[in-house]
């Protein structure tokens, strides 16, 4: 896969994706969203919202965003919308996520560049 942007000549198109994905991945509610449909498989925006003490139009913007970057299905189950993990894939890219910080935890927190990229927005 990595060959991918090794063998492109314009990487430009690529590169915008991952980082709208990767932006998508980096809000705090969407994440904490993703991280709760991991551990419950599948919930309704009421069970989310209940959950993460948050409104429930806040966390459907947020599963509007996770669902147009392929995080999350929808499925209709009556009058209820019932969201779940779009995939293995996104799975194995949170799994690796959490490997990867439980190992560089310190340096990450500590990370300047990242303090100070946050403290502008």
């Amino acid at each position: 896969m990595i060959n991918m942007l090794t063998n492109k000549t314009n990487n430009e198109p690529l590169l915008s994706e991952l980082v709208s994905f990767f932006t998508a991945l980096s809000d705090r509610t969407r994440l904490e969203i993703v991280l709760f449909l991991i551990k419950k498989g599948e919930a309704s925006v009421q069970d989310i919202a209940n959950n993460l003490g948050k409104s429930q139009s806040l966390i459907s913007h947020h599963l509007s965003c996770l669902k147009n970057c392929g995080v999350v299905n929808v499925d209709k189950k009556g009058k209820y919308s019932i969201y779940v993990i779009s995939n293995k894939e996104v799975k194995e890219i949170i799994d690796l996520a959490i490997n990867h910080v439980s190992s560089y935890s310190k340096s990450i927190l500590s990370c300047d560049i990242l303090r100070e990229e946050n403290s502008r927005k």
